[in-house]
């Protein structure tokens, strides 16, 4: 029996007689490993900072909006034409009208039922439904007294369905708007652009993007804001003077009066915004105007009556209007005051009467204009853009890595909302009764402005609550699966895409492994087998010498395995430098990338590419020393079993 290291001595001597194949076998057997050892580095690595990315927002938390499934698509339809509705409002109409006309008489005044609207129409088909445009607000008043004493939802019922699946927490969301017909002026460098709104060409040119959707003002609680908010909430202060609120990133740098980055922004411009926006955010305050449909029309009113003027200022026989507005201060937030009035007594007093009719009536009459401030107190990511088909087709075709990685980081549905916890710290509320209101229509039933939310442990809980008791709306207003008792959805993040994502690209870097292997099998037993060949005079010399078949094995495993661990060295090598480079190179780009899709308010977060997962390392190697031990068994097998004195012969 041979010892051992003299078997490695004339394997090591067999490794260096064949230079030029042996490197070539190290080389295009450790490229192969390499490449898969560089994947592992960085796909561990990428998929370990994303996930310190999401721990710092909702990305890493599996919410799923709740809401009621409609109980009858027909229900609105049938409702609206219901005969005993529509009775009651031509009954209250006609007291109504009776109301006002005496009213109208007492005073003085004109009234007739020709110019009011009834709250019921009749429709193409003859048949007559109620109004729900109706000013009197008969319809609205009828629909609140079927269903307001009905319940809106069932928060105890949805509470203890979730939890059988699983729920860690349920909250939910406050949605209000501007109270109707009012509107929230963006003030401009401080100033209120006045402009005839029935002018297209003036509205044009002085549109400006609100900093604030007067439509869509949402207070939400401490699960949605806490990690947007800003610490100690930027300074602001319970008193009244300002609502703190928290807004998109890009509506923050167009109230920091930046332009909009371009899409192929460099990671270095991308880096310097989001700088100047760390640096400026805490003391972002802003301020708008708030005018109700009276103050606006009493705007529009001077801008017409200035124009009017102007057109008609050399006629001879033009009279000007008795009651001429003027625009107030641009800067100020003021209603229009009066130019010149030269009404007469009788005119004015009739004007008063108008008045008080239409306020006994419900009609608001008197004019509001009042500055609302606004306190920055956190930043969500900024809100996707609306494209139409061929923008979105241009855009994907272009779509980057960053592109992807600004995608799966991004969280949406936020946008503008003001933390319900510290507008609850506010004393004196009624400063913004006027923008934070909510009017039920009642069309599908009693109605709240809440939006609930069912937060999971997991992606499988939500999914399966989701697949088990949600449903989702059809393109004929129908809720399928029927029966299913919410309308459901993943909501404010990709959170369980990016699971799959890291799932799949794991299962890819298996696939690829065995891919990898197959190959590189290939050209290790090709090298090995090529050299077992060359070596059958050599083992037929050892036979005559009184080697054994298992001296020869023996000679042939250790060659085997020092050529293993020479490709294990050279893949090593390789992995670690190319992961470097790598790392080096786009690290710093796609962290910004991240940071500035993900709207981060610190510098603590950061992409590197390198990783090691031990686990996945060692199999990687483990399959390269592998590959090379079962490539070497079939030619040798072969070769101990051939006759010595015949290989003595062909040689």
């Amino acid at each position: 029996m041979i010892q051992l290291a003299d078997a490695a001595l004339l394997a090591f001597t067999k490794l260096r007689t064949r230079k030029l194949r042996t490197t070539a076998t190290i080389v295009l057997a450790g490229l192969l490993f390499g490449v898969l050892i560089t994947a592992s580095l960085t796909v561990n690595g990428l998929f370990s900072s994303i996930n310190t990315f999401r721990q710092e927002g909702l990305t890493s938390r599996y919410i799923v909006s709740v809401l009621n499934a409609p109980a009858d698509v027909n229900g609105p339809y049938n409702t609206m034409r219901d005969p005993q509705l529509i009775t009651e409002a031509k009954q209250r109409y006609e007291d109504i009208v009776k109301r006002k006309t005496a009213e109208a008489k007492r005073l003085g005044i004109e009234y007739s039922h020709i110019n009011d609207q009834p709250p019921y129409s009749q429709g193409s088909d003859g048949a007559v439904k109620l109004s729900i445009n109706d000013p009197n607000g008969i319809t609205q008043q009828l629909l609140k007294e079927r269903y307001s004493k009905e319940p809106a939802f069932d928060d105890i019922k949805l509470e203890k369905l979730a939890r059988q699946y699983g729920a860690i927490d349920t909250f939910a969301e406050e949605s209000y708007a501007v109270k109707k017909g009012s509107t929230l002026v963006p003030l401009t460098n401080g100033k209120e652009a006045f402009y005839d709104s029935s002018d297209e060409i003036e509205v044009n040119a002085n549109y400006a993007v609100p900093p604030v959707n007067d439509t869509q003002l949402t207070l939400a609680p401490d699960q949605i804001t806490k990690t947007l908010t800003l610490p100690n909430s930027a300074g602001w202060k319970p008193d009244s003077s300002s609502l703190p609120i928290i807004l998109p990133q890009n509506s923050i740098e167009q109230l920091l009066n930046l332009e909009k980055l371009p899409n192929n922004a460099s990671a270095s411009q991308k880096l310097e915004r989001l700088k100047f926006v760390r640096e400026h955010v805490n003391d972002l305050q802003f301020s708008m105007c708030y005018r109700n449909d009276v103050s606006q029309a009493q705007i529009q009113q001077a801008l017409q009556q200035k124009k009017e003027i102007a057109a008609n200022q050399d006629k001879k026989d033009y009279q000007k209007p008795k009651l001429i507005y003027d625009l107030p201060d641009p800067s100020a937030c003021q209603n229009a005051p009066i130019m010149s009035d030269e009404r007469t007594p009788d005119e004015k007093n009739h004007d008063e009467k108008q008045k008080q009719f239409d306020e006994m009536f419900g009609k608001v009459t008197t004019p509001i204009s009042k500055i609302i401030t606004f306190k920055v107190v956190g930043m969500s990511p900024g809100s996707s853009e609306v494209l139409n088909p061929e923008q979105e087709q241009q855009r994907e075709k272009a779509r980057t890595a960053s592109d992807i990685i600004n995608d799966m980081l991004r969280t949406e549905g936020i946008g503008q909302a003001v933390p319900l916890t510290l507008y609850n710290l506010i004393p004196n509320k009624d400063e913004y009764a006027d923008i934070l209101t909510y009017e039920p229509t009642y069309l599908l039933g009693n109605e709240d402005n809440k939006r609930r939310f069912v937060e999971f442990a997991n992606a499988a809980d939500a999914q399966k609550f989701i697949d088990e008791q949600g449903c989702t709306i059809q393109y004929d207003n129908t809720c399928k699966p029927a029966g299913n008792p919410y309308q459901t959805a993943l909501t404010f993040s990709n959170s369980a895409a990016l699971d799959d994502t890291q799932r799949l690209i794991q299962q890819w870097l298996v696939y690829a492994m065995v891919c990898v292997m197959i190959l590189a099998a290939v050209i290790m037993w090709i090298t090995i087998g090529r050299t077992v060949v060359d070596g059958r005079h050599e083992t037929a010399v050892f036979r005559a010498i009184g080697f054994k078949r298992g001296d020869i094995a023996l000679i042939y495993t250790l060659y085997t395995m020092m050529l293993s661990l020479l490709v294990v060295v050279f893949a090593v090598s390789v992995g670690l430098i190319a992961a470097l480079i790598l790392n080096n190179h786009l690290a710093p780009a796609l962290t910004v990338e991240a940071q500035y899709g993900f709207g981060m308010l610190s510098e603590s977060k950061s992409i590197n590419l390198i990783e090691a997962n031990k686990q996945q390392i060692g199999s990687i190697l483990a399959a390269c020393v592998a590959v090379g031990l079962l490539s070497a068994i079939p030619p040798l097998a072969r070769n101990v079993r051939r006759s010595p004195i015949r290989d003595m012969r062909e040689e």
